[in-house]
């Protein structure tokens, strides 16, 4: 599974290796005469004496996350899926992973895909007491969960994070009663009894602990979320996405093509990714934002059509190699210091395995939902946090399927609402992220000298911020964590 990372040091070299998908964020950077690696890219920077790499920190500002192995400090590089660095005599050098080919036994992949869920969940249980379960109304953990043995359900204690208007808390309780585990839910909205000056307090830590690459307020939230409860070893759906196909924003509403065309990827960029992730340009100098749109939406369009492939099939590469790899992989490595986890459908032999399987077979979660028959029937018919049961996800991807079990104007609203937040560029932020970055504007508002330095950066538009700090403009998740990120970056 993944993430993990480790170090072995013989005969004066280094091998430094981590997971085969790219979760855990390690770090190097190469300057005539010597080489240097860690788990920290700004300390790399500050080592090098680097520059802002405005290209990738571009890309960030339009997107929400970096691409490839690019970072924020110029010459730093992050190490790449599935590769290994070998450092020595001040040189670096970059391996990669022998291929693993798997091959189902008898060609039925969803069997031998559940039988190897079941020895991994099984494997950790007989080596860990205590064990929780990270819970919610989705797929994902439904299937870790049914890869549990029933009678080693009720030794289980489901952890859930909740946030308002959400339905995982009542679908995480409702397992939790059927079938005896304990159950730890956190509720956000608790984020609203800290001061401004806390809330400033555990954003800028995290901004800190992601070298300001990721996103700070979201990354907050969960330490602050997993410190109201012990902390134990933890099994963990991360990474679920990586065995469906033809997933990601707006998908559905996507037309196939058989290769990726220009005007579709910028027409799919602009709607689908700027509208949800972007820092507004009235944030920005004037310059900056005009050049770093530019920047950005050349780099986006590099990297979608360098896939030679259809356009669907590009859609989900995107998504799987670059915002999995680099938006949720930070987050996830932020959390590999404070406890033991296992994400167990990262693992290689589980991804191979739903490599074999056609694409029109794993598109809209088809094959995983097979998978999760196996394991356990009676999971797969218990209606999700959606109100769909699993098991009708078994179908072909048609308006038929899409209504499910759903009723037309539940279906509409959902459908409505999609299309409305796109036309108006409304956002959907983590949960607790919008609350914990108003408590942090008041911070600042209280003390505008810790803007100084995000302001040094040039990058800022001075007039904004004058009005930020003044109260006559508001700023939302995205750009807060942005803010943040620059505060650490230019320090």
């Amino acid at each position: 599974g993944a993430p993990f990372a480790a170090m072995l040091v013989e005969n004066n070299q280094a091998t430094i290796v981590a997971d085969h998908v790219g979760f855990r964020h390690v770090y190097a950077i190469s300057r005539p005469g010597w080489s240097a690696a860690a788990t920290s890219a700004r300390e790399l920077g500050h080592l090098g004496k680097v520059k802002l790499d405005l290209e990738a920190l571009s890309v960030f500002r339009l997107a929400g996350h970096y691409l490839d192995s690019d970072t924020a400090y110029e010459g730093v590089k992050k190490l790449p899926a599935a590769h290994y660095w070998k450092l020595h005599d001040g040189e670096l050098q970059t391996f990669r992973f022998a291929r693993e080919e798997t091959a189902a036994k008898n060609g039925d992949a969803a069997d031998a895909h559940a039988q190897r869920l079941r020895e991994l969940v099984t494997g950790f249980l007989d080596h860990h007491d205590g064990v929780s379960i990270e819970l919610s109304g989705g797929l994902d953990s439904r299937m870790v969960l049914a890869a549990v043995p029933k009678d080693r359900r009720k030794k289980l204690t489901a952890f859930t994070i909740v946030s308002g208007g959400g339905k995982d808390a009542t679908v995480a309780s409702q397992l939790a009663r059927h079938y005896n585990m304990g159950c730890d839910l956190v509720d956000v909205s608790r984020l609203g009894g800290l001061t401004p000056a806390e809330a400033h307090g555990l954003a800028t830590a995290a901004a800190e602990r992601l070298d300001g690459l990721g996103r700070p307020l979201s990354a907050a939230v969960f330490h602050w979320a997993e410190g109201q409860v012990p902390q134990a070893p933890r099994l963990s759906g991360h990474g679920g996405e990586m065995a469906r196909a033809l997933f990601g924003p707006g998908v559905e509403f996507e037309r196939p093509h058989p290769t990726v065309r220009a005007e579709v990827v910028e027409n799919y960029i602009r709607r689908w990714i700027v509208s949800n992730d972007a820092v507004p340009d009235e944030v920005l100098d004037q310059d900056f934002a005009v050049q770093s749109r530019k920047l950005a939406m050349s780099r986006l369009a590099e990297v979608f059509l360098r896939n030679q492939t259809d356009w669907l099939g590009a859609l989900s590469d995107f998504y799987l190699r670059q915002r999995m790899h680099r938006f949720g992989g930070i987050t996830i490595t932020d959390g590999v210091g404070s406890r033991l986890t296992l994400n167990p459908l990262t693992d290689t032999k589980i991804l191979a395995l739903a490599a074999s399987v056609p694409t029109r077979q794993r598109a809209g979660s088809r094959y995983a939902v097979r998978v999760m028959d196996r394991l356990d029937p009676e999971l797969a018919r218990i209606p999700l946090g959606s109100g769909l049961r699993p098991i009708a996800l078994d179908r072909s991807v048609t308006l038929t399927r899409k209504l499910g079990e759903n009723t037309w104007r539940g279906f509409l609203t959902k459908a409505g609402s999609k299309v409305m937040r796109t036309l108006h560029s409304q956002r959907r932020a983590a949960a607790g992220a919008p609350l914990l970055a108003d408590l942090v504007v008041q911070h600042w508002r209280t003390d505008p000298s810790l803007v100084q330095p995000v302001l040094a950066t040039g990058l800022i538009s001075e007039e904004w911020l004058a009005r930020l700090i003044e109260g006559s403009v508001g700023a939302d998740a995205t750009t807060v964590d942005f803010l943040l990120n620059l505060g650490v970056i230019a320090s």
